[in-house]
């Protein structure tokens, strides 16, 4: 069983996010804020990361920057932003800080970022090991 962390500090949207993944067969933490993130992520191993950028104590942004600068195994979690901010500077930093990829909540349901979830899986599955 896969584990995910999802961060984000809106309650109903996180409510949701963790009900789709565990019925999905995920084992599914929640972090409230940036800070509750970065902690949850050095004091537990997780399969992949979903950030939302906008966040109290901490942003995505911030918590990408800390994970990415970390020592392994925990630098090379895969994290996924899912946001609202469709602004292409702040998706170029993410993406130049080691995002694995993005999702605009607006634009997708919750089963289809899941859907989206489960095909990283898959072609980082299907890629040959190094």
């Amino acid at each position: 069983m896969r584990k995910i962390l999802i961060a984000e500090d809106d309650f109903f949207i996180r409510d949701i996010y963790s009900k789709v993944f565990a019925l999905s067969g995920y084992e599914v933490a929640v972090a409230v804020d940036g800070m509750d993130a970065l902690e949850k992520i050095k004091a537990q191993t997780y399969d992949m990361v979903l950030l939302d950028i906008m966040m109290p104590r901490m942003t995505g942004i911030d918590v990408l920057k800390n994970i990415r600068s970390a020592e392994e195994p925990i630098k090379s979690i895969p994290i996924f932003i899912i946001t609202n901010l469709g602004q292409q500077n702040v998706i170029e930093e993410a993406f130049r800080l080691g995002m694995d990829g993005y999702i605009l909540k607006s634009q997708v349901t919750p089963q289809q970022i899941v859907d989206e979830i489960n095909n990283f899986f898959l072609t980082k599955e299907a890629l040959p090991q190094t």
